[in-house]
């Protein structure tokens, strides 16, 4: 009997906990790309995720590190709430709190200054990967088992949702109060545009597609990264996907949006990727292991946070003004 070798892909997880606790193999930097002092942050920091409630910017990474600036970047200040954490996402509310997602099982609330810092346990996903808030103050989060779980109370209380196979949920997205889209494992994408009371099953990108990150700019259209540099684009809501160009072929991590709605990716080796027509081209390249998350602060400035203690804010060079509308 033949049979017949399949390529092995990492899963979701393993991907995770790759770029958290070891950045994914990559070659260590010899240099702290911060622009803060030392005394702040260490160039052990693993930083995973970053948020901005218009007045305060908060970073996150692993052994429970926050940051937390008040001028836009200019200045830090370095809390460890909680050596045991790991922190892999983090996001601000419309009403100014943010909340960050510990993988180990809670979720930590804050107030609108990036101070009182509270953990709520989650039980459900088993291993969470990703969280947002809604335009209603509902924090979202999803991970394995294909589970979706909201809160309406900062995670002192969750609802979950389990939709399709046993599949780990990757990203999470809400472009209003109504309308979202979350990616997985195999592909899938799920869109709600009932403010999450149900959540629909949209074709598949692929089976052996595992994505990274995702964004999308309107109910319309959107993005995904997934692994060896693969990036597609959807134009009609997630209906269909079109593979782009990605012309280093390296893997990107985040997704973000720049302030004219572009789509701006970072990844290993510390590229930042811009799209420019239908090809995804590398902008500018900082001196880390990878970068995890990207965020803009406008008047062109924009946050870069990851490996090796790296978190910067620095004007981006390349094609300020690629297109989101191909």
């Amino acid at each position: 009997m033949n049979i017949e070798a399949k390529p092995w892909y990492p899963t979701i997880l393993e991907v995770s906990l790759c770029m958290m606790l070891a950045g994914c193999g990559v070659s260590a930097g010899t240099s702290n790309i911060s622009a803060a002092s030392s005394a702040v942050i260490k160039r052990s920091d693993a930083f995973q995720a970053v948020a901005d409630n218009g007045k305060t910017t908060i970073v996150v990474g692993a052994n429970g590190v926050v940051l937390t600036s008040n001028d836009r970047g200019v200045s830090w200040t370095r809390q460890q709430l909680d050596s045991s954490s790991s922190f892999i996402g983090v996001t601000a509310c419309p009403d100014g709190s943010f909340a960050a997602l510990d993988f180990f099982h809670r979720v930590w609330a804050a107030d609108a200054a990036g101070g009182e810092w509270l953990a709520r346990a989650i039980d459900e996903p088993v291993n969470p990967l990703a969280i947002t808030c809604d335009a209603t103050n509902r924090l979202w989060v999803v991970g394995s088992g294909s589970t979706i779980a909201s809160s309406v109370d900062q995670g002192a209380n969750w609802n979950m949702t389990v939709v399709g196979d046993d599949a780990m949920l990757a990203s999470v997205q809400f472009l209003d109060e109504r309308e979202g889209f979350v990616t997985g494992e195999f592909g899938a994408v799920y869109r709600t545009v009932d403010g999450g009371a149900t959540w629909e099953a949209l074709p598949k990108i692929s089976d052996e597609f595992y994505p990274y990150a995702a964004v999308f700019v309107d109910r319309q259209r959107g993005w995904v990264a997934g692994l060896a540099g693969v990036v597609m684009q959807t134009t009609d809501g997630g209906q269909s996907w079109i593979k782009q160009v990605n012309e280093a072929g390296a893997p990107i991590y985040g997704l973000s949006l720049d302030g004219g709605g572009a789509p701006v990716g970072v990844g290993i080796n510390g590229l930042v990727f811009r799209l420019s027509g239908d090809q995804w081209k590398v902008a500018d390249a900082r001196r880390t292991t990878y970068l995890r998350a990207a965020m803009q602060l406008g008047e062109g400035r924009v946050l870069l946070a990851g490996g090796a203690g790296g978190v910067e804010v620095t004007t981006l060079v390349g094609d300020h003004k690629a297109t989101a509308n191909n």
